[in-house]
């Protein structure tokens, strides 16, 4: 067993997983037609120079399911830079293109690694860090989300929880709870799930009591524009 052992560590050795490390601040942008600029800060905190590619593509969401396509309505720059140990690299981000008249737009940025080739010697994995930061331009009339939420008994022991947004902005959903009237009951999860304008958010959640359907539910959603409340009666 020892031999074993001593044979997988001499195996071991040689292998482990390469990797640059980078921050963005802030991770999230809004624009408008009085603020069509913005900046992000990338700063490397690795002891290597770090080459980072921009990508910009449209965000929208469809069956639950973020989709992407490529977007020439903003423009970042530089696309591609060096960023130095230790050092800072300013991105400017900025409109190409009018506001729409009367619903938030959505975007990611995307920032990825571009690693160095590998060495002869090098035995392992290259992991390249990819971070999508969320940019959101706003219409030329004022924004607000508005979440309609839902309920399904799936089993005794199973909920599902939907929020539908019908607004004209974004929400994102940091965490929300389930309780009864008497608030004898609650259940609650984490998120941070962005629900877009138009789109429906599904959550899937175990229940410590099984609930049956008609049951009346208050919703307390605690989103980033603040805390709402709803009322919903679970379906069948």
């Amino acid at each position: 067993m020892r031999r074993i052992l001593a044979l997988i560590s001499l195996l071991l050795v040689p292998l482990w997983a390469q990797a640059a490390s980078f921050q963005v601040s802030p991770i999230r942008i809004t624009l408008s037609a009085d603020h069509s600029t913005d900046v992000i800060r990338v700063t490397n905190s690795s002891d290597t120079p770090t080459v980072v590619q921009l990508q910009i593509v449209a965000w929208a969401q469809e069956n639950g399911d973020d989709v992407y396509t490529p977007s020439r309505n903003l423009l970042a720059t530089p696309p591609i830079f060096t960023v130095a140990p230790g050092s800072q690299q300013v991105v400017r981000v900025g409109m190409r293109t009018q506001p729409d008249a009367s619903q938030e737009t959505c975007y990611r940025m995307y920032l990825t690694e571009v690693p160095p080739a590998p060495t002869k010697e090098f035995r392992g994995v290259q992991i390249a860090l990819r971070m999508g930061i969320p940019v959101f331009v706003d219409p030329l009339t004022a924004t607000e989300p508005k979440l309609r939420w839902s309920g399904k008994l799936l089993s005794p022991g199973e909920l599902q929880v939907s929020a539908t947004n019908t607004g004209n902005a974004h929400a994102q959903v940091l965490k929300w709870q389930l309780q009864s009237p008497d608030q004898s009951r609650a259940w609650s999860q984490e998120s941070g799930s962005y629900v877009l304008p138009g789109a429906t958010h599904t959550w899937t959640l175990k229940l410590t009591s099984p609930l049956a359907a008609n049951t009346p539910l208050e919703v307390l959603a605690d989103t980033d524009r603040g805390t709402r409340h709803a009322q919903l009666v679970l379906e069948k």
